[in-house]
């Protein structure tokens, strides 16, 4: 579980200097959940170091976020009791408090938070966002009152990670809102620590309300996600200390957000229910969800983001282990193991929904088995030189070797043991187009 250092008020540190707090620092790095970050007084800048990501270009590079007050987390509002607080953290993160998907929407456009400019978001857009936070199991107004409080201008829309995700606004939606749902199926962990907060700061009664929660639940994510929200729990049962008021209050202020949407954070409403609900528009195409996946955006998402992780090679001899390791380790960024072409293509429908156990096919029987789920040969429709006619998710065949349409002109797929698996861009050779069923 990522540890995230969020919400300083106030600290003074020599710039872009990196904190270290022993001996938590060494625990969580032994853990692989170190964020180091230092601020530069002068700008406001948070920067923090994230070894545990597996976005592109997150080793070996800070990322940043400027803000005028100089804190990271938004809102630190409070004046929630804890018993309403405890009843919050135990709803699940698909809660709607019965919030409609435009008001959640025109809220959230209305804040001003980072990640509105930084994706180039507003009303006509947003419900692509709004789409694919839902294929995930996550509730529009969770997943924006969650990116308003952390601020924004790291990676992606909840400042978890250093970088983007490659593929854009709803590729990064789709990677955060599916880190929180399966984060928050995660209930054998601890509560964050190392985030700036004294070392004698008592975890004791946030690590209690964890274990009562119950999986999915919005507390199981936020407090194994944030030292703030550990700091937050402690200050409610009473227990003061060098690390009251050095936070903001994640939870009371995505609660104070819901009223803001007009709803009321006791009632958690009806649930979104994973799996898309028509369909979601990239900036060049359209995916349409299927029959019988949890949609092909999915899968497309998904293989965008093992393109992008070193860790995954190219090999036919192991070309299984790639998604052996990710079943069990899906956050792993090193030695991960191995895809070939039709391994990884095979892998990312799995993914999405579109075979219960992966097939791992090879290219002499994957029409066959494309079509034995529900898709279409379209080869006839598109101008297989050019790419034209070509949507996002569609599966590109040819004599021996495959890969995913990604949109934008580009492929996902595993070539070879030099190059490894890139997303590249589309240049012909292929025979063969399969579309996922609508």
């Amino acid at each position: 579980m990522r540890i995230k250092k969020a919400a300083l008020v106030a600290l003074s540190l020599t710039p872009l200097t990196l904190v270290t707090l022993s001996p938590l620092t060494s625990f969580a790095l032994s853990e692989a959940h170190a964020e180091f970050f230092a601020t530069n007084n002068g700008n406001n800048i948070i920067n923090w170091w994230d070894p545990d990501a597996c976005e592109p270009g997150s080793t070996g590079a800070l990322g940043s976020q400027s803000g005028a007050t100089g804190t990271l987390g938004g809102t630190s509002t409070g004046g929630f009791s804890l018993d309403e607080v405890i009843s919050f953290a135990s709803q699940p993160i698909g809660s709607t408090w019965n919030i409609d998907d435009s008001a959640a929407e025109s809220w959230f456009l209305a804040s001003g938070t980072a990640a509105i400019n930084h994706f180039g978001l507003n009303s006509s857009n947003i419900g692509e966002i709004t789409a694919a936070v839902k294929a995930a199991g996550v509730s529009p107004a969770f997943f924006y009152a969650y990116t308003v409080n952390e601020g924004g201008g790291a990676g992606g829309f909840i400042n978890h990670f250093a970088n983007d995700a490659p593929g854009g606004a709803v590729a990064n939606a789709t990677h955060d809102a599916e880190y929180l749902s399966t984060q928050s199926q995660v209930t054998n962990g601890t509560p964050a620590t190392g985030g700036g907060e004294p070392l004698d700061m008592p975890t004791a009664e946030a690590a209690a309300l964890l274990q009562s929660l119950p999986a999915g639940s919005i507390g199981v994510i936020y407090i194994q996600a944030t030292s703030a929200v550990t700091a937050e729990i402690e200050d409610l049962y009473g227990k003061t200390g060098g690390w009251t008021g050095l936070f903001n209050k994640p939870l009371q202020g995505v609660m104070a957000a819901i009223k803001s949407m007009g709803g009321d954070p006791m009632v958690s409403g009806s649930a979104v229910t994973p799996g898309l609900v028509g369909s979601i528009s990239s900036n060049c195409s359209t995916a349409t969800a299927g029959v019988a996946g949890d949609g092909i955006q999915k899968a497309v998402n998904w293989a965008i983001m093992i393109a992008g992780n070193d860790g995954y090679g190219y090999s036919q001899a192991s070309r299984q282990t790639g998604w052996d390791t990710y079943q069990s380790n899906p956050e792993c960024t090193g030695s991960c193991g191995y895809f070939d072409c039709s391994s990884f293509v095979a892998s990312a429908l799995t993914y999405a929904g579109y075979y219960s156990t992966n097939p791992f096919f090879n290219t002499m029987s994957e029409g066959e088995s494309l079509s034995g789920i529900g898709f279409t040969d379209i080869t006839s429709s598109i101008d297989l030189a050019t790419g034209s006619g070509l949507q996002s998710g569609d599966v590109l065949l040819s004599s021996g070797h495959t890969g995913l349409y990604v949109g934008n002109g580009q492929v996902a797929e595993a070539m070879n043991e030099s190059m490894g698996i890139v997303v590249d861009n589309y240049t012909g050779g292929f025979t063969q187009v399969w579309r996922a069923p609508n």
